[in-house]
This record gives C-alpha cells, sequence and structure tokens, in this order.
C-alpha cells in the first residue's frame, strides 16, 4: 500500500525472538536480553494471522529475523505458515549462521528462498571477541550448507567498527571471488549502548568505495533496497554498501517491522511502535484496519544523527 509520504511499502521484517546464541558487543555484550526468558512471544499462528493480515493490505515480501530466529525449533513451521500465505511472494530469513548448519535444507523446503548472514569477521580469535565467544566455523559451514541448499542470493552482513575489524575489509571482498555471494558492509549505528557512544568508530561506506577504483558500480535494480552493489570484473559475487549514517535513503524505505512481543515498529530509527495484541486476541476483524492506518502514517525518516537514543537494542527490534 501507500503511505503518507507517497512510499509503496510492501515488506514486513517479522523479529520471532529476543534471544541470541552470540553476545554481539554492539548489540547486547552482556548477553542480559539475548539470554533471558522472553515474556511473551509471538506462536507460529498468531505470526501466520498478523503476516496474513499484513498480505491483504500489500505486503509481498517477508523477512524473518531475530534476535537469533534459528534458535526456535518451530522455526520451519513458521516459515512454512508465512510461505503459503496468497501474496507472498518472497521469503527470506537473517541469521548469524550458527545453527544453519542444520536447518539450512529444511527451511528451503519450508518456503525461505534466500538468506543474510551476519559475519563480522573472518579471523577466528577476533570472531569469538566481538560475538561473546562464538565459533567462526560454525557460521563459515552454514554459509556452504546454504549454497548447498539453494538458497539464492546468499548476503554476508559486516558491521564495520574503526580499529576493531576495518582491517578485513579486503578479505571479505575477496569472499565474492570464487564464491556467489553478496559480501555488504554496514555502517555502525547509534543503536544499543555501543552504538550510541562509539560514532567515532563508524567506517563510513563511501571511503571504501573510494580507496578501491576496481569496484564498479552496479545500476540498482530495487529501489527500495538500502544497499548500493558494486562489482569487480571476473569475481562470482556481488560486494554491497548499506549507509544508514552517511546517506539517508528514507525517501525510498518499503518496509515495517514486527516485533516479537506484538508491537509493530514502522521504523527502524524511531522509537514510536504499536501493540497489536489487544486487536489481535479480541477484535481479529479489525486487525487489517488497524495495520492499514499503522502502515499508512509510517515516519518520513529516522533519527539517526540527531542525539538519538533507541527504546530497544537491535535484539528487540529484529535486524
Amino acid at each position: 500500500m501507500i503511505d503518507v509520504y507517497g512510499r509503496t511499502i510492501e515488506y514486513l521484517r517479522i523479529s520471532v525472538t529476543e534471544r541470541c546464541n552470540l553476545k554481539c558487543m554492539y548489540c547486547d555484550p552482556d548477553g542480559e536480553n539475548c539470554i533471558r526468558q522472553e515474556e511473551r512471544k509471538l506462536t507460529p499462528e498468531q505470526i501466520e494471522q498478523i503476516t496474513r493480515s499484513m498480505a491483504r493490505i500489500g505486503i509481498k515480501k517477508v523477512r524473518v529475523t531475530g534476535g537469533e530466529p534459528l534458535v526456535r525449533d518451530d522455526i520451519c513451521d513458521i516459515v512454512s505458515r508465512i510461505a503459503a500465505i496468497d501474496g507472498i511472494q518472497d521469503v527470506s530469513m537473517t541469521t548469524n549462521g550458527i545453527n544453519l548448519g542444520k536447518y539450512a535444507k529444511d527451511l528451503k523446503k519450508a518456503g525461505l528462498k534466500r538468506i543474510n548472514i551476519s559475519l563480522d569477521s573472518l579471523n577466528e580469535d577476533r570472531f569469538k571477541r566481538i560475538t561473546g565467544g562464538g565459533v567462526l566455523q560454525k557460521t563459515l559451514n552454514g554459509i556452504d550448507k546454504a549454497i548447498e541448499a539453494g538458497l539464492s542470493p546468499i548476503k554476508i552482513n559486516t558491521v564495520l567498527i574503526k580499529g576493531v575489524n576495518d582491517d578485513e575489509i579486503d578479505d571479505f571482498i575477496e569472499l565474492t571471488k570464487s564464491k556467489p555471494l553478496e559480501c555488504r558492509f554496514i555502517e555502525l549505528m547509534p543503536i544499543g549502548d555501543f552504538g550510541e557512544k562509539n560514532s567515532d568508530k563508524i567506517v563510513v561506506n563511501q571511503d571504501i568505495i573510494s580507496a578501491r577504483p576496481k569496484l564498479q558500480y552496479l545500476e540498482k535494480t530495487d529501489k527500495g533496497a538500502p544497499a548500493e552493489y558494486y562489482k569487480i570484473p571476473g569475481y562470482l559475487g556481488k560486494v554491497g554498501f548499506i549507509s544508514p549514517m552517511s546517506h539517508k535513503f528514507c525517501g525510498d524505505c518499503n518496509r515495517i517491522r514486527l516485533t516479537s512481543d506484538g508491537k509493530i515498529r514502522p521504523c527502524l530509527g524511531n522509537n514510536g511502535e504499536i501493540d497489536i495484541m489487544d486487536t489481535l486476541k479480541n477484535d481479529p476483524d479489525s486487525l487489517d484496519k488497524l495495520i492499514e492506518d499503522i502502515v499508512y502514517n509510517k515516519p518520513g525518516g529516522h533519527h539517526f544523527g540527531e542525539k538519538y537514543s533507541s527504546s530497544r537494542s537491535m535484539n528487540r527490534i529484529g535486524g
């Protein structure tokens, strides 16, 4: 559907859990939110019901996120329910890849088409430090299993932090040489304590591009997608840049977010959110109208760069 600013909103990101099996330094380094017992999370049936309403008002694409979605043992059921809804044309997922080796084949069967994998270092010790104890080989194995399962495209998401992992930029670019991967660099955002206090550690994507003339710009095919893509001739994959801090792309934003506790958050960088659980449980016939009103009134843009402080850490919003 068209929102108040004339944007076509057709992309829903569903966080299915706040829990995670890592404790990343820029998200939740203490692990207090990632490992705590959730007081409330949407059931597969509720996720299906909300997504059906979303589809009726024009949502066509769904991304399943978390927390870490693969900590839910009913994740394939959730994906299968979403994929079966009339009007939903594309189902994807964002994961840290730790459990992907176990689930990749079944997710593909359930209807998952493509996948994003968070990977912030290719160095084993550094990966463990950034993720609070993660095992790099598990994520690398998950990537290989995703390729074997036929999930495509496979996008690698890397949050660059100055002085932490920005010396690995060329190593990530080299991943696209022999594998059909899209390696994407994401500017550090002011979400969570680390991001809010370390704006000096933002690596500006344009600086990366300017220093690497071999990267050739690819014309954008999806206006609503935040990434700008480049390619090195002869390489199988692509290199992407997501630049929320240095390049505001809100004018083309086409997405809406659903948190795992049943709130719609229309904008990642805006604390406004609407609880839809009462309507879902007590007046389901009004759900379509409520969602339509929320989507129509989606904010015009985020507040990053304006001393913004997020009311939720990233794992509690959904990636």
